[in-house]
């Protein structure tokens, strides 16, 4: 499905930007895997007459607005998780891994925007956590009546300077590897 032409601007009323973060490690089994809903983020898409290749993709996500969801168990959704448990994650994500307070934000610019059977490939650069690294992710349009964007970027929180949380002398921790979702509505 093409994009009708015209300026975007998508935030959290547009649908959901999610982090899926995954554990490992000896005691992996008193962990979760966690899904994490960003809660405050822009997304502005151009998409001029001649199509969205030679449009942009710009996004900016307020790194304090991360908020756990729920834990997952091979993939669904569980209520392992109490309040107490939530809010320590919480403070955990802010405190020891993205620090808000000195990285206030993670942006992401289009560098070159292909069409692709269903959808597109973006290239760009995402600055996060106070590193800029180039990356390439796909965008499916194909969902008919939604006339949105649905994809999935995987990221390695090393590449951005990110030490993967760790607890228990490090016999319980989180992947390097975590991935980000997007379900977004044009209209």
């Amino acid at each position: 499905m093409s994009l009708k032409p015209g300026s975007y601007c998508l935030n959290t009323n547009s649908g959901n930007l999610n982090v899926y973060t995954f554990k490992e490690g000896l005691l992996s089994k008193l962990a979760h895997d966690l899904l994490i809903d960003i809660t405050d983020f822009k997304v502005n898409l151009e998409v001029p007459e001649a199509g969205f290749t030679s449009g942009s993709l710009e996004l900016e996500i307020q790194a304090n607005s991360l908020k756990v969801v729920c834990a997952l168990k091979d993939g669904e959704r569980t209520d392992a998780l109490k309040e107490k448990d939530v809010a320590d994650i919480e403070k955990d994500m802010g405190g020891k891994v993205l620090h808000p307070d000195k990285y206030p934000t993670a942006n992401f610019r289009s560098k070159s925007i292909q069409e692709k059977e269903g959808g597109y490939k973006i290239n760009g650069d995402l600055s996060l956590h106070g590193v800029t690294k180039s990356i390439d992710f796909d965008i499916d349009t194909s969902g008919g009546s939604l006339k949105g964007l649905k994809g999935m970027i995987t990221l390695l929180q090393k590449d951005y300077g990110i030490k993967p949380f760790k607890a228990m002398m490090g016999t319980l921790k989180i992947k390097n590897e975590i991935n980000v979702g997007f379900d977004l509505s044009l209209s």
